[in-house]
């Protein structure tokens, strides 16, 4: 009878080891997400919905091998949990860091990189007028394609590919390297025709100032500048969808590469 309840307690913590390993790996992962990981949703909010998805998922995920949680493996484990997590929501952050930069870049050939977004009320981090628009346009996007339920998705294909237990991988991380690699790629390819006309638009006013020194081209040309750069934004932005259902495609085989390579 005295056995009992310690028999009882040492069955409830090896029942809870399937519910803990999924916790770590997807609070890690919603901290690295997209509009997940933003400053708006508070660290409460996170791990709320990770105790939710995670007693929904947990049954549903591969039985974890039986690991002492307070011992140095079970640490280890733990860890290894927290880095599979960041390893996917940085690959599922890159869709919007490729904008992020766009975003940048147009700012600086437009001469708006002084023009920052600064909310300190809502601790949202300074970020180009130019990104704030095409992060409008992709919490839309994002929300209209279920990324949300790609998440989920993607997470639970981690345990099939990524078991607890199994430890880091070459190729995992090297499929995370590749894909920041493409997303500088993929960043200058869709900015490269704004910065083209916006170059061309500052090499006619270095004629200009050559051919007519006196004219005072900085009160001219920057209006200008930016007129015509809200001019290419405004007819680049309808390719937008169709450039970010590719991009997320191209992602979502990335992931699977970096996963099946496990």
């Amino acid at each position: 009878m005295t056995t009992a309840p310690i028999f009882e307690l040492s069955q409830l913590l090896r029942d809870a080891q399937a519910y803990w390993w999924p916790f770590c790996r997807l609070l890690a992962l919603l901290s690295m997400a997209p509009l997940f990981n933003h400053k708006s949703v508070s660290i409460r909010v996170r791990v709320l919905l990770a105790l939710v998805l995670t007693f929904a998922l947990g049954k549903m995920l591969p039985v974890p091998p039986e690991i002492e949680p307070l011992s140095l493996k079970g640490i280890m484990t733990t860890f290894e949990q927290i880095i599979f997590g960041v390893i996917l929501g940085l690959m599922l952050q890159l869709v919007f860091t490729i904008f992020m930069l766009v975003g940048e870049v147009i700012s600086g050939q437009m001469g708006m990189s002084m023009a920052r977004y600064n909310d300190p009320t809502n601790g949202v981090s300074s970020s180009s007028i130019i990104y704030q628009l095409y992060f409008i346009l992709l919490v839309f996007l994002f929300f209209s394609i279920d990324c949300h339920l790609l998440i989920i998705s993607v997470f639970y294909q981690s345990f099939i590919h990524w078991p607890v237990g199994g430890g880091l991988h070459y190729l995992g991380i090297e499929a995370f390297l590749r894909g920041i690699a493409w997303t500088f790629s993929a960043a200058v390819l869709i900015s490269l025709p704004i910065v083209f006309c916006m170059a061309l638009v500052q090499f006619c006013f270095g004629l200009l100032n050559r051919i007519s020194p006196a004219m005072n081209l900085f009160s001219l040309g920057f209006p200008i500048t930016i007129l015509v750069g809200l001019l290419c934004i405004y007819l680049t932005l309808p390719n937008m969808p169709h450039s970010y259902l590719h991009l997320t495609r191209e992602l979502l085989d990335t992931i699977g590469l970096a996963l099946q390579g496990a």
